[in-house]
């Protein structure tokens, strides 16, 4: 899969299938607008080409806090395991932003990546002031000589797969729902970062995260089990997301996580925790021994997912 990050210096020599989006969390709506876009570059012998855009486009248009899915190292490594040919990951800057619909697709889609199919979600829309609806882009395709899919929705249980709806369920914790929607479990990736020892001292040590990520969601408080990725190793953990109300620790939010059967020192390494299912909300304990007690039944329940 190539990546190329500047389109002001690029000019292919085929035609290709496109689509384009902020494809937060790829997950299953994107995942069957992706396998469509393969369909159509297989059928015309074109080249399967992903647009998307770093960083996303609500960062710096500022529109509020901004949580995502997953960063553009994920959303790559999704890409590749579709087998997509080639992705333009688009600088997102003040000035793109302020591009109108019609230059982006006559200036960058058709120019520069000759696109001669264009594949977008039900609900997409791009350029200025989100003027590039579906009708436009049609009006648009019989005027410069390329054809417009629109991919309809997917829906589980009656609800639409969408990226809002999971960046709301991890709020929520639900993360076994949010893993069927993604089409796989959410990831964090992390730092390890040294603590206050209090994990160890009660017989469950743990290694502190800092996201690597800012905007990397957090789910929500409380407990639960992963599976933490370190190097080319995996092993079953527990995490704990919380204020840590026993010791008072009121200050700020901490992600710890307690790894089964490992002893090293790891700080500064970078590990991977995969969501697997919410344990129990965050508590207080009256007791330290009675945290000790909670901490063995939660591994136990852990250990057996």
């Amino acid at each position: 899969m190539k990546i190329y990050r500047d389109w002001k210096d690029l000019k292919l020599e085929q035609d290709t299938s496109a689509t384009v989006g902020s494809f937060d969390g790829v997950h299953l709506g994107h995942q069957q607008l992706i396998r469509r876009l393969k369909e159509l570059a297989r059928h015309h012998r074109r080249l399967s080409t992903i647009v998307t855009f770093e960083p996303h486009p609500k960062i710096v248009l500022g529109k509020g806090t901004v949580q995502l899915i997953t960063d553009l190292e994920e959303k790559l490594e999704q890409f590749r395991q579709f087998q997509i040919d080639q992705v333009l990951v688009i600088p997102f800057t003040p000035e793109f932003a302020r591009l109108d619909y019609e230059t982006f697709v006559r200036d960058i889609l058709l120019d520069r990546l000759r696109v001669r199919d264009l594949v977008i979600g039900y609900d997409h829309h791009f350029g200025r002031n989100r003027e590039g609806t579906f009708e436009r882009l049609i009006d648009l395709g019989r005027r410069f000589g390329f054809s417009v899919e629109r991919v309809g929705p997917v829906q589980i249980e009656g609800e639409v797969v969408s990226s809002s709806l999971i960046r709301q369920l991890l709020k929520e914790g639900q993360v076994e729902k949010a893993a069927t929607f993604l089409g796989r479990p959410y990831r964090l990736k992390g730092r390890i970062v040294e603590g206050d020892g209090r994990g160890k001292d009660i017989g469950f040590p743990t290694a502190n995260i800092e996201p690597v990520d800012p905007h990397k969601i957090i789910p929500a408080r409380g407990v639960y089990a992963v599976d933490v990725i370190l190097g080319e190793q995996r092993y079953k953990g527990m995490m704990n997301i919380g204020y840590r109300p026993t010791f008072n620790n009121i200050e700020s939010l901490t992600s710890e996580v307690h790894i089964f059967n490992f002893q090293s020192l790891i700080y500064g390494k970078e590990v991977v925790i995969l969501f697997k299912k919410f344990i129990r909300p965050e508590q207080k304990f009256s007791t330290i021994e009675a945290l000790k007690t909670q901490l063995r039944k939660d591994k136990e329940i852990c250990e057996k997912i």
